[in-house]
């Protein structure tokens, strides 16, 4: 295995030790706005693709001869699964969309990064398949960004404090 392959492998394996992460975040705001369907219909379209991407980026480990590293996948469902337990029913709606946006955008920077290394190895398959996972990703990141006054209602709901117009400026 060439050095350039070597770090395309280490580039998948990082990708998906990240998509696992972005599914447990987005899993968790999934949860939180199961009531709200402007919100749980795109992150559940969304959370599908994700999943697919999780196991193309698999399939293009096993294309290399490994599989992904058991210890950077628990290391990372760890973490998520430890931040999703602390205070968990404490949890603030506003909290899981922060989540899930800086999940997405790691999603990016990691398709990014591998798209990247794959296209200098000549593996055009992976790149396509980071290409693609970018681009989902970033559509998702405006379709998040689009939904803030959400997740700040449900917030303030969750606290008792009722419906609050937001104020001038709007959503971004």
């Amino acid at each position: 295995m060439t050095s350039i392959e070597r770090r395309l492998v280490g580039q998948l394996k990082e990708a998906h030790a990240l998509q696992e992460h972005a599914e447990a975040a987005l899993s968790e705001m999934l949860t939180a706005a199961a009531d709200e369907p402007d919100l749980s219909r795109p992150l559940g379209h969304y959370a599908e693709r994700s999943r697919a991407y999780t196991r193309a980026v698999e399939a293009r480990l096993h294309a290399h001869g490994a599989s992904p590293s058991i210890a950077r996948d628990a290391g990372s469902l760890l973490a998520s699964v430890v931040e999703a337990g602390v205070g968990r029913g404490h949890r603030d709606p506003v909290r899981h969309m922060r989540d899930a946006y800086v999940a997405v955008h790691l999603q990016i920077a990691a398709g990014e990064t591998l798209r990247r290394f794959a296209e200098r190895a000549g593996d055009r398959e992976t790149a396509a398949v980071a290409a693609a996972m970018c681009e989902d990703a970033h559509a998702m990141s405006h379709e998040l960004s689009d939904r803030w006054d959400i997740a700040v209602e449900m917030s303030l709901r969750a606290r008792g404090a009722g419906h609050s117009p937001p104020s001038a400026g709007g959503g971004r």
